[in-house]
């Protein structure tokens, strides 16, 4: 009986081979520097040991059968160039694109751009990240800084059929911005000590991201010296600690205090006065309710009303103005506040009036 002609055996052996081409290889050979396969046709194709993912051949022996890709169709001797590894990349790619659905998060290594955005592969999917997509922040725009790059991204679209996904890693930025801020209000109080990093200045203090959320450090803040600014205390870029003093979780603002943390330079002031002391001081300011003076070495002292005379004054600005010196008498200090009280009707004589009543209060 004549045996029949298989034409596809001459297909095969005309078959032609591009490069990227996904291959059945099968181990014929497995030498020192390479391992030789038959990918059917007319050549033979190898793949060298040397390859940078090498691991990929540790365990190959003849007989072996796995896909490769075709990486050089005019190779050594006329055979074709493969790798096991990209093959391997490249299935895996095709298995993480394929269960990717709009919504979902993947990382992606950036290998090429174009005047409209991002361009990378999972597998032979082809995935375009658009200008606008790629991040919240300034955009870098000579998009070939970003080539070789890893971005996590959002899936914006995907088509199966053509092998194409556009993705988002503003969408991504954003995304994680929000879990973060909810991270930070869920965790933190006022007097919380916050570790922070700073942003930038402005005439009225610094903004410190502490966890992805900006907080307000006010210039009142940084020092114990009233003349002092952020800038001149804190550095752009650094990372320091702070303490919270206060939040506003409606309006999602945040003030922190550098100085919280310092040690009070008016201790060590107050320290070396005592009650009884008599000192000059200089009317600094005039309140409602009496006098701010200084008292050296930058200490302040109140002088309340009620201790401005022996006699009844209705007003602080019928005993002193700013700028007057007095010479006043330490009657209070309060070290846990750091405040000193003042006062001035100590330092006067006591009308004969209430001399007199004194006298007969101290005989009964």
């Amino acid at each position: 009986m004549k045996e029949k002609f298989d034409m596809s055996l001459i297909d095969e052996t005309f078959r032609s081979y591009k490069n990227g081409e996904l291959v059945k290889a099968k181990v014929v050979l497995n030498s020192k520097n390479m391992v030789v396969v038959n990918i059917g046709g007319k050549k033979d194709g190898y793949i060298l040991k040397n390859e940078l993912e090498s691991k990929a051949l540790e365990n190959v022996k003849v007989g072996d059968n796995f896909d490769a890709i075709i990486t050089n169709t005019s190779g050594e001797d006329g055979m074709v160039e493969l790798s096991k590894a990209k093959a391997e990349a490249m299935i895996r790619g095709n298995t993480i694109a394929f269960g990717l659905n709009v919504g979902d998060t993947a990382k992606i290594v950036i290998t090429d751009s174009n005047n409209s955005g991002l361009i990378s592969k999972l597998g032979e999917y082809r995935v375009f990240v658009p200008f606008s997509q790629i991040t919240n922040r300034k955009v870098d725009n000579n998009l070939k800084n970003y080539i070789n790059k890893q971005l996590t991204a959002v899936v914006l679209e995907v088509n199966h059929e053509e092998k194409k996904i556009i993705m988002s890693s503003r969408a991504y930025e954003e995304k994680e911005q929000i879990s973060l801020e909810n991270a930070f209000w869920q965790a933190t109080f006022e007097n919380k000590v916050v570790s922070g990093k700073v942003v930038r200045f402005t005439d009225f203090g610094a903004f410190v991201n502490v966890d992805g959320v900006d907080c307000l450090v006010h210039n009142s803040e940084v020092s114990y010296d009233r003349d002092k600014k952020a800038e001149e205390v804190l550095e752009l870029g650094k990372t320091y600690n702070f303490k919270v003093i206060k939040l506003d979780r409606e309006n999602k603002r945040v003030a922190l205090s550098y100085k919280a943390l310092l040690e009070n330079p008016l201790k060590d002031k107050l320290a070396n006065l005592q009650v009884g002391d008599v000192v000059k001081g200089t009317v600094k300011k005039i309140l409602p309710f009496g006098a701010l003076l200084n008292i050296g070495n930058d200490v302040e002292g109140l002088l309340h009303v009620s201790e401005a005379s022996q006699t009844f004054i209705k007003n602080i600005y019928e005993v002193a103005k700013v700028g007057q010196e007095l010479e006043v008498k330490i009657i209070k200090i309060d070290m846990d506040a750091l405040k000193v009280s003042l006062s001035l009707k100590a330092m006067q004589e006591v009308p004969e009036l209430e001399k007199l009543i004194e006298q007969i209060n101290n005989q009964d």
